[in-house]
């Protein structure tokens, strides 16, 4: 491993001198062995890097079979059941809630497959993600003490929080692995801790089963950074 990650500050909790590693922001896990080239890299601590492995090792073992990009069919297929062999208790609890639902296609009812799922672990790897990219493309640490908020927005929540990604400041557009991570972000002009992040896998994997809204779904994770607790909370922009 490159010195250059040695002794900086970790992008993920913010204390200086602290990183041991280089942490691949999105983990190599979630794509093809032909498509891990040139993942962007931040320096990370011990425990921020094995906290995220956790997270990395369910969500790329999970989020395939929900996945409509070409790379989670491959991941699908060559990745997830050696993966679900080593982790007998995820397998299990797949297997116990697995079920057949019907869903509208094209005026027609087609049978899909429903998982559970934990989006909570996708929220906090979505909001380490948001950091390690902070870092990478604009070269701010986001502080410890900042506010970091995630969610999963349905409809309602997906047009509101929409403009606040129109704000003046340095915005991007960007992918990796072919696509199979999409992500738009902003940083305010005026706060560089201020940033807003929309993120998108494997084509826009469907999350379902908000109690608040039974019949809706989602396909983005937003994250908002802001050292302000009244800017924004995305969990206010859902119907109550």
């Amino acid at each position: 491993m490159s010195k250059k990650f040695k002794g900086k500050t970790c992008t993920y909790c913010a204390v200086p001198g602290i990183s041991t590693t280089g942490d691949h922001v999105f983990a190599r896990e979630f794509f093809p062995r032909d498509k891990r080239a040139d993942l962007p890299q931040v320096p990370a601590c011990e425990r921020c890097n094995n906290e995220k492995s956790k997270l990395e090792h369910y969500l790329a073992t999970v989020l395939p079979f929900g996945g409509k990009h070409a790379d989670a069919g491959q991941v699908l297929n060559q990745m997830v059941e050696p993966r679900l062999a080593r982790n007998a208790k995820l397998q299990r609890e797949l297997s116990a809630g697995q079920e057949t639902v019907w869903e509208g296609v094209g005026g027609l009812l087609a049978p899909a497959m429903r998982l559970p799922f934990e989006t909570e672990k996708l929220e906090a790897l979505c909001a380490m993600i948001a950091k390690g990219l902070t870092f990478h493309h604009f070269g701010v640490v986001i502080p410890a003490d900042c506010n970091v908020i995630t969610g999963a927005l349905t409809a309602h929540g997906e047009e509101v929080f929409g403009r606040f990604l129109a704000m003046k400041g340095n915005r991007l557009i960007a992918s990796v692995g072919d696509g199979a991570f999409e992500y738009e972000g902003v940083q305010s002009v005026q706060d560089e801790h201020l940033t807003i992040w929309r993120f998108k896998v494997y084509g826009g994997v469907r999350l379902s089963g908000d109690p608040k809204a039974p019949h809706e779904d989602a396909r983005h994770i937003w994250v908002t950074t802001s050292k302000s607790r009244v800017f924004i909370d995305l969990r206010a922009l859902e119907p109550a």
